[in-house]
């Protein structure tokens, strides 16, 4: 019983942490308009910052799951990840350089490159000790963090708060809070205590769930990194409300990944995961169409809620099927997926400079539509993650 409570403990604190770094990001990219002014640089720039971040994040995933993680543990990893990561959006705004930008960009990929694998593996560590459905209810803290960031932006643009200001405060905080992680993280005791693992090309199973959150994190950029200058652009809404696609969109979320695992009960995965996200992908390019930011923000509720539980659902899957040890095979599934930042960018970048940021926007139900096909292939193959004896609500 006391160990339970210690590792709930544990998850509320890395829950915390992943909440607190989705406000600076958030942050940050409704700042996507101000950034492109400062630097004078176009989409494709600025995407070629954002390439590099993945490029940097794959291989330092790799490293880290292999090496650092395993010497040093994962709590100890988050810490370290959280104090270098705490004034680089100040940095962006301090300098105002293209190069400067690209070379933070770079180093961001290198701290998110460790993070990660830290927060995933973190997290089945105490899902697989205690039970409990637990990384659904985790992936809230992104939409959580998101929202917060996001609506704090709207705050600070509509009451002319400058950039430098906000993120030199919030990287003070943000650093600061690592000593919740010192205190109340996961106790070495019950983190990774596996040799350093030997590298080895992923089963089939993981590969293909790896490539669902690779496109996942290829194409979800389009909502987190440039709704809010298809907002202000294409939809012609004021700079105040440049935050409000990623707040409804998170708000749908958050609802979403709170009653995942009453929801995954009461159908299965299989609907909650795949057959929820082709419906959600449906009724935001429907939304899309009408060009109307009252019918695309209801929607945007809708798909943020239907499509939450895709990729900790993969994840999941991924996990289950896997014979490999948890940290190997948690770093084949995130090195996949974070392969999709290094490309998506990219292409969303070139894309959005082509042929305009509706058409991301439509490309984005495009995508969702498509992986959410390939998965209920995929669980058709295999059958369901089972259910039974495990606690279908959240710890308490």
């Amino acid at each position: 019983m006391e160990k339970d409570q210690r590792l709930k403990i544990s998850f509320y604190t890395t829950y915390s942490h992943s909440v607190i770094l989705m406000v600076l990001i958030s942050l940050y990219f409704v700042y996507t308009p101000s950034i492109l002014e400062n630097l004078q640089i176009g989409e494709t720039q600025f995407a070629f910052a954002l390439t590099l971040f993945g490029i940097f994040n794959v291989i330092t995933n790799q490293i880290a799951s292999r090496y650092l993680i395993p010497k040093i543990g994962t709590t100890n990893c988050l810490i370290l990840a959280r104090i270098s990561i705490a004034f680089l959006p100040f940095l962006v705004f301090y300098y105002s350089n293209y190069y400067i930008f690209l070379a933070i960009h770079s180093f961001w990929g290198i701290i998110v490159g460790i993070q990660a694998p830290s927060l995933f593996t973190q997290v089945a560590i105490v899902e697989e000790r205690t039970r409990l459905i637990l990384n659904p209810i985790f992936k809230s803290s992104f939409s959580v963090g998101s929202l917060i960031g996001a609506g704090l932006a709207s705050l600070f643009l509509g009451i002319k708060l400058t950039p430098l200001n906000i993120f030199f405060y919030l990287g003070i905080f943000y650093s600061l809070s690592s000593i919740t992680l010192y205190f109340y993280g996961l106790p070495r005791k019950y983190d990774v205590n596996e040799k350093t693992p030997n590298f080895s090309i992923p089963s089939k199973i993981v590969l293909f769930y790896g490539i669902i959150n690779m496109m996942f994190f290829a194409s979800i950029g389009i909502i987190i990194q440039w709704s809010s200058l298809w907002l202000i652009r294409d939809i012609l809404a004021p700079i105040f409300i440049a935050g409000f696609i990623i707040v409804f969109f998170n708000l749908g979320e958050i609802f979403s990944n709170i009653y995942a695992s009453r929801l995954i009960i009461k159908f299965n995965e299989k609907i909650v995961g795949p057959y929820f996200s082709i419906a959600g992908s449906i009724i935001l390019f429907l939304s899309i169409l009408s060009m109307n930011l009252y019918i695309i923000l209801p929607s945007l509720i809708i798909f943020g809620f239907l499509t939450s539980n895709l990729l900790p659902i993969s994840i999941r899957q991924a996990i289950k099927y896997s014979k490999e040890p948890l940290p190997k095979t948690i770093s084949h599934i995130s090195s996949i997926g974070f392969s999709g930042l290094i490309f998506g960018p990219a292409i969303v970048g070139y894309s959005a400079e082509r042929f305009g940021l509706t058409f991301n926007m439509y490309l984005l139900c495009i995508v969702f539509f498509l992986i959410s096909c390939f998965m209920i292939f995929l669980m058709n193959k295999k059958s369901l993650v089972g259910v039974e004896g495990i606690e279908p609500t959240p710890p308490k």
